[in-house]
């Protein structure tokens, strides 16, 4: 319900947004709509145990705040950089963030590791404080050393690369294993088992080479493409055809879709080494790559997954 009422919202946003009424920027929509409906549909999808009291007690936090907080980001984004009030407005949304990622430790505490899917999941929990994080200091103005705009887009890429894949890459990979969490001895099982890892650690390890050095950057973008599309392949050969037809077709587009995207992440980390032309510049990264992320990947794997459920 949340996550649908959500939407609404995050439509009427786009609406003044179109219109010239609201002044948000494309990125700042995509960070609404991660916080209005992808968060939500994911905390849906998320076992909490119990027995764990800080972490029942951060979910019951994450889901009751997460629309007002979702809410005032909004306000936020559409508020000059550097104003108290922006700065203000961004603080309930790094509160929820950091309720989930408690989840995520309670999570982990619970189980004292493993199974992998398991650890997938707990590490989408834990990303997405980061993006708020970057928000935070999108509103007050403070660029670290890069360019403005990378601020903002570090803040988009969290919510998804950093919170919505890692918790599809784990959910898929409870439909593939056993009840113990072991994925079979079958090819989909094994890289699935392989990618999982590379997928989790990738993120983290791209931020480091952004942040230090270009080359890192591509070979981790390398490593993490193949890692992505590995798992996308296992999707469409693993999952499609066991479930059934419509949320079949929404995982066959969300495969599809990672497919194209960290085709463009990869030629735009290529281009960032000296010497070598830009590929892909970063209006068109916000376009084709952010558009599809969150409309071909993100949204229709939630809400299949939610289907299942039903």
């Amino acid at each position: 319900m949340t996550a649908a009422v959500g939407g609404v919202l995050w439509l009427g946003l786009v609406a003044g947004t179109v219109s010239g009424a609201v002044p948000v920027p494309v990125p700042a929509l995509y960070v609404c709509l991660a916080a209005l409906v992808l968060v939500p549909l994911g905390l849906g999808l998320v076992a909490v145990p119990r027995e764990v009291a800080i972490a029942t007690t951060a979910y019951r936090a994450a889901v009751f705040g997460q629309l007002p907080a979702a809410l005032a980001l909004a306000i936020a984004l559409a508020t000059p950089r550097g104003s108290i009030g922006g700065i203000a407005l961004t603080f309930p949304w790094l509160g929820v963030t950091g309720a989930i990622a408690l989840c995520g430790v309670g999570r982990l505490a619970s189980r004292s590791g493993g199974p992998i899917p398991e650890l997938a999941i707990d590490a989408g929990l834990l990303y997405v404080p980061v993006a708020a994080t970057f928000l935070v200091l999108h509103a007050a103005g403070i660029s670290l050393r890069f360019a403005p705009i990378l601020v903002l887009l570090t803040g988009v890429h969290f919510h998804y690369a950093g919170f919505a894949l890692p918790l599809v890459v784990g959910l898929t990979g409870r439909r593939l294993t056993d009840g113990d969490g072991r994925f079979p001895a079958t090819i989909t099982g094994r890289v699935t088992a392989v990618v999982t890892p590379v997928v989790v650690g990738g993120i983290g390890l791209i931020a480091v080479g952004i942040t230090f050095s270009p080359l890192l950057e591509v070979v981790a973008v390398a490593a993490f493409t193949a890692g992505v599309v590995g798992f996308a392949t296992c999707t469409l050969r693993g999952v499609v055809p066991a479930v059934p037809r419509l949320p079949g077709l929404l995982f066959a587009v969300a495969a599809l879709s990672l497919c194209w995207t960290m085709a463009l992440a990869f030629a735009f980390a290529f281009g960032s080494l000296s010497g070598t032309p830009p590929l892909v510049s970063i209006p068109e990264m916000i376009r084709w790559h952010g558009s599809v992320n969150a409309f071909g990947f993100a949204l229709p794997s939630l809400v299949a997954f939610r289907l299942l459920e039903a």
